[in-house]
């Protein structure tokens, strides 16, 4: 199964998403692979796509999903 792919988007993209697509869009930069020296893979893709996370690309869009959920309201779960 191949993992759908991951490009960056600007902080107004990321505002108008629900908390569920952010929530999933952090799932997927968690599931990245850790950098490309720990892939099987021999070079990396330059498509714009976010594959390590080891890169600039992926630490800015971990950052900045993160600082749209913090100012997000946590609505806790019904018990």
């Amino acid at each position: 199964m191949r993992r759908r792919s991951i490009f960056a988007k600007s902080p107004i993209e990321l505002e108008a998403l629900s908390t569920k697509q952010l929530l999933g869009r952090l799932k997927q930069l968690h599931q990245c692979e850790e950098s490309l020296d720990f892939s099987d893979r021999d070079v990396a893709d330059d498509s714009g796509r976010i594959e390590f996370k080891q890169s600039a690309e992926w630490i800015a869009a971990y950052h900045d999903v993160k600082q749209v959920l913090s100012r997000r309201e946590h609505v806790p779960r019904k018990q």
